[in-house]
């Protein structure tokens, strides 16, 4: 699952400017209100509070290219995935969220953003799906991933100028709860015009919203803390 949007707004942190993301308008509701009916729609035709399951591939058009609604297929898009995603922006204090079918198809679809020969600095104790990912697809498909122990210290050394294109933070790490100065570190990406996404996983938004810290996109394997299976 991954929230986030662009950096838009400038601030100080220790004297330096940095960008930060726009947030979403402050939240008029406590977190445990949010946790509840954030992204709940009530069914129009039954009233139900909870939204019904949508079992349909394809929805209804009164012609051809014009749906009925605003879906179409769902692939594209769906109610219930629109829900969740709207719960988990409000939750993250994001514009926005996208829900994928794992957490990793997630990391995937970052590190396939990137054009071959960029680079990306990660923290070394990432989990170990994501160390897999950097280390040998997205280094067959040309983008290089550098692993620093003390990223807060090392990131003005590490960056390539013109090559690194991103910042990996994961605070609190999988499995060894290393944690990251996530501003001190989003201060001096932002002044390279670099993206920072952190992995919340292990905190979840009731800890810590790592888009008020001044990372551009946060990442969440649901299945963790948020959902609770493990």
């Amino acid at each position: 699952m991954t929230s986030g949007i662009n950096s838009g707004i400038v601030s100080e942190q220790d004297g330096i400017p940095i960008a930060t993301p726009p947030r979403a308008p402050t939240p008029v509701h406590e977190f445990g209100t949010l946790a509840v009916h954030a992204g709940a729609h009530i069914d129009p035709t039954t009233g139900a509070v909870i939204s019904p399951i949508s079992l349909s591939t394809t929805f209804a058009q009164v012609g051809v290219g014009k749906p009925m609604g605003q879906y179409e297929y769902t692939r594209s898009a769906n109610p219930n995935r629109d829900h969740f995603e709207e719960a988990v922006a409000a939750l993250e204090h994001a514009r926005y969220a996208l829900a994928f079918a794992s957490g990793s198809a997630t990391t995937a679809v970052i590190l396939q953003s990137l054009a071959a020969g960029s680079h990306v600095i990660s923290v070394s104790d990432v989990y170990g799906g994501t160390h897999r990912y950097f280390t040998k697809v997205a280094a067959a498909h040309g983008v290089h991933v550098t692993f620093s122990p003390s990223i807060e210290i090392d990131i003005a050394e590490l960056i390539r100028p013109n090559d690194t294109k991103l910042i990996w933070i994961e605070s609190p790490s999988n499995p060894t709860l290393g944690l990251v100065d996530i501003r001190k570190v989003a201060s001096v990406a932002h002044q390279h015009g670099i993206m920072v996404v952190v992995d919340n996983t292990f905190l979840s938004p009731y800890i810590q919203n790592p888009l008020d810290h001044g990372a551009d996109i946060v990442i969440h394997s649901v299945t963790k803390y948020i959902n609770g299976h493990s």
